[in-house]
């Protein structure tokens, strides 16, 4: 399942200005419920004591309750730092969803060295456990291959219970070749979700200012060259402003291989995809090969040329694709 995933990388940022935090969690979940076991909400005060959140557990009056039992934690110096809620998604709270849901409240102090490693590690694809047990503080480790397969687990022993969540890497990993308006509008409309990007160029002024340290952004010469060292479980998006250079980075796309990308899409009409495979296939490329590139790009149904409105399109299709592979 694709995790959405603010809430982490707001924490360990949140973290690092010493400012108290609460975590909401769905500890557990029975029947009809808006949000699943694992989904967590993220909670602090400005500087004018309103709530600033982070991700949601599902909307409604649910989460009002819930931000309204926060926001107490975090007022009271003295108010205790972990406590689980039932709560009745019933007419009573106003949603009619008819479930569940327990979620765990815990109050949060500056861990700052320990979360900064446990997200460098995720960014590098490592997996993040956090244990939280009754009475004990949430921590954080890198997961070692023994681990739990599971995102998550609960134990229960008498009256004391451990749970364990494991924050997996973003299983979406995409490659952009082309910083124009088209590539900005995709990179924007995938940061919210929680994904993988590598972004490319040729020119090394190209990439917004807002976005170089969001994103790992490349400028090369020579783009192709980092189609190589790409992981082959990611998807490529080929939307240069060059026809010569989107049909180079074509050829190494799709060269004949034992795993091939999991996608690639290139920016375009179907005329311009009919040129580019027949010189493709002059250079001895199978039909297999050719038929795999995605041209034009997006789910069907959306004919507009506005670079918004292809992000959003592009993104669904991608969403659809890593969706199906969970």
């Amino acid at each position: 399942m694709i995790q959405h995933l603010q809430w982490w990388r707001d924490f360990v940022e949140w973290q690092q200005q010493d400012i108290s935090v609460v975590l909401v969690t769905v500890l557990r979940a029975d029947g009809s419920t808006p949000r699943e076991v694992g989904a967590t909400m993220l909670l602090r005060l400005d500087q004018q004591q309103q709530v600033q959140q982070s991700d949601t557990i599902g909307g409604g009056h649910l989460e009002f309750q819930a931000i309204d039992i926060a926001k107490q934690m975090l007022l009271d110096s003295e108010s205790c730092d972990q406590r689980i809620e039932r709560f009745n998604l019933s007419a009573r709270l106003g949603q009619c969803c008819g479930g569940v849901m327990w979620l765990l409240f815990e109050k949060i102090e500056a861990i700052r060295d320990e979360l900064i490693t446990c997200q460098t590690a995720w960014q590098k694809g490592r997996s993040i456990i956090r244990t939280v047990s009754d009475g004990q503080a949430s921590t954080w480790s890198i997961a070692n291959d023994s681990s739990a397969s599971s995102n998550y687990q609960f134990q229960q022993n008498d009256a004391k219970w451990l749970w364990q969540q494991k924050i997996q890497p973003n299983i979406m990993k995409v490659m952009i070749f082309g910083a124009g308006h088209v590539g900005e509008a995709i990179v924007r409309c995938l940061l919210p979700i929680g994904v993988q990007i590598k972004w490319v160029d040729n020119r090394d002024d190209i990439f917004p200012l807002d976005l170089r340290n969001q994103v790992n952004c490349i400028g090369t010469d020579v783009p192709e060259v980092e189609i190589r060292h790409f992981d082959r479980s990611g998807a490529i998006l080929i939307l240069t402003h060059d026809h010569q250079l989107d049909l180079q980075l074509c050829f190494e796309a799709l060269k004949p291989t034992q795993q091939p990308f999991a996608y690639v899409g290139m920016i375009g009409s179907k005329s311009k995809r009919a040129i580019f495979e027949k010189r493709m296939s002059a250079r001895g490329y199978p039909q297999t090969q050719l038929e795999s590139l995605v041209c034009p790009i997006g789910i069907d149904g959306i004919s507009s040329k506005q670079p918004a409105i292809i992000a959003v399109s592009v993104v669904a299709e991608l969403l659809q694709l890593f969706d199906n592979k969970k």
